[in-house]
């Protein structure tokens, strides 16, 4: 029988990786994937906040029987999704459709806010001589729109109304329905796109990914916390266009902008997100009908709203109106939930808790998600002590978990109290890993080890989960208030919460004051060396 040589094909793969990933590379750097201009594409250098860079937008029609129609496209849908329905709107309308550059002609990274792309959008219409329109927005684009309006309307630029198209708008809705809880998820996305675009040795393939750091830096410059004062505030004609099952953007959002505009009609078709490109002849028949009637004057404008559209649009939102998170959105919080609980049992229960506070996701989403992580890592811990034994804790990453005198110290704990410690452990933080560890390498009745087990974390979970949604509805009710330190209350109520359950609530113990005293004196001893 030939003998298997670990060593010689760990080589052999470190070999191909290599000479992969020299491939992978030289063909992007040598070969770089080249954007062919589209058929209605037009260019223009422009300066622009001391910068010249070079814009482009597709131009459809060249009637001007009334005012050109500016589209901000979606950045995570392709332009030719729109085509269609451009295409059919210039019989009557020109029909501009921006694109928005990531660079200056120096190579300067130029910012991806919203706001900063509806001042560059400004400065291009105003070289154009372009001083009347109508703004529609479709999807995430429309958080453009929504800048590029509120920007334009104390100078003399005319926006005769406002088109809504699939699109994103007030927080509430979006994701998890909060600035501070969306934007550390959004960074969590930087190191997926970094490793996307230059770790993996697949040559041009980020280019067509969805997580590419042009779309994750888009996510990391929204910020949506204006956009409901801004809506509330539109006082042109407006129209609301949406498709039934948009996963992109609930249809739950248009209903809620349609309430805040009061003179906004409201049409929801069939399909998702891309209704406009599927169902593009009920799109065009609504929205020229829309702009028609504007352009004949017979526009409703917020000052001819009705009454009693008026008093509800000025009525205080309602977070109970708020749907919990559902799909692809549900499922990303479940495996952040379940991630966090594995780093950190305590952890995993307060951001649980703060999520179910703020009507992300249901008690129960959080109670199984918390609970079934729990039972996961807890149990798996019991079976490396039981299959692996000591030997494994002299070994990372194990040895920064736990000491042979933990060790020691529970297998003696055991020997007196037996099942009673595991109970015991799961209310006192720090002791969870020995104590789990050691049931294993002491081969406890693994039956037993789980009834008592699953015992003390079905009273201590919906504790520790309830405590946190009282405190955390409660502080988010402040973070509505003090909307500028949103990040600061967040990671205070984070750390408060930790602090509680790790350090307070086992200084009411003896036994809790006990170690707290010895890790002191432990960390004495680190900083200025052994005491004599």
């Amino acid at each position: 029988m030939v003998g298997f040589d670990m060593n010689r094909l760990s080589v052999r793969v470190l070999l191909f990786l290599v000479t992969l990933y020299l491939i992978s590379f030289s063909v992007r750097f040598l070969f770089p994937v080249e954007e062919k201009p589209h058929l209605h594409e037009n260019r223009v250098e422009l300066e622009w906040e001391q910068k010249t860079i070079q814009f482009s937008y597709l131009e459809f029609g060249n009637q001007q029987t009334g005012s050109p129609i500016l589209i901000f496209p979606d950045p995570f849908t392709n332009l030719t999704r729109l085509e269609p329905l451009a295409q059919r709107l210039s019989d009557q309308w020109k029909v501009l459709i921006p694109e928005f550059p990531t660079h200056s002609l120096d190579g300067e990274r130029l910012s991806h806010s919203p706001a900063s792309r509806a001042s560059m959008a400004a400065a291009w219409l105003e070289a154009t001589g372009i001083d009347s329109l109508h703004v529609a927005g479709y999807g995430f684009g429309n958080g453009t729109a929504i800048d590029f309006i509120d920007a334009t309307r104390d100078n003399n630029f005319g926006v005769n109304s406002y088109v809504m198209m699939s699109a994103l708008g007030v927080e509430e809705y979006h994701f998890l329905g909060y600035h501070v809880l969306n934007q550390p998820i959004y960074s969590l996305l930087y190191p997926i796109g970094i490793a996307v675009e230059y770790l993996l040795p697949i040559a041009g393939w980020y280019q067509f990914n969805t997580v590419d750091l042009e779309r994750v830096r888009i996510m990391n410059s929204l910020d949506q916390r204006e956009y409901r004062n801004i809506l509330n505030s539109i006082e042109m004609p407006s129209q609301i266009l949406h498709g039934k099952n948009d996963s992109h953007v609930s249809p739950e959002t248009a209903i809620e902008h349609h309430r805040i505009i009061p003179q906004s009609e409201l049409h929801l078709f069939e399909g998702g997100h891309l209704s406009v490109y599927e169902n593009v002849e009920q799109w065009v028949r609504e929205m020229a009908q829309f702009l028609q009637h504007v352009e004949q004057g017979q526009g409703v404008t917020r000052a001819q709203a009705d009454t009693q559209r008026v008093e509800e649009s000025n009525r205080s939102f309602r977070f109970e109106d708020v749907p919990p998170v559902h799909g692809w959105g549900l499922v990303l919080i479940i495996l952040l939930l379940s991630s966090v609980t594995i780093v950190s049992e305590d952890l995993g229960c307060i951001g649980g808790g703060l999520l179910v506070a703020g009507g992300v996701i249901p008690l129960w989403v959080a109670f199984l998600t918390i609970y079934i992580g729990i039972i996961l890592v807890d149990t798996f811990i019991y079976w490396i002590g039981r299959i692996l034994g000591r030997p494994v804790i002299e070994k990372a990453p194990f040895r920064w978990l736990i000491s042979k005198k933990d060790v020691d110290l529970s297998a003696e704990m055991f020997r007196d109290n037996g099942f009673k410690i595991i109970f015991a452990s799961r209310f006192l933080p720090g002791t969870r890993f020995p104590t789990y560890f050691t049931a294993g390498l002491l081969k406890t009745n693994f039956r037993l080890f789980l009834l008592y087990f699953i015992v003390a974390i079905t009273i201590w979970t919906p504790l520790l989960l309830g405590i946190s949604i009282i405190a955390g509805q409660q502080m988010l009710e402040y973070l509505q208030i003090y909307q500028e330190y949103t990040i600061h209350i967040f990671v205070g109520l984070v750390i408060g919460l930790y602090l509680l359950f790790k350090i307070v609530l086992p200084l009411a113990t003896k036994k809790g004051r006990r170690e707290f005293a010895v890790r002191i004196i432990r960390m004495k001893q680190r900083l200025f060396g052994e005491s004599n």
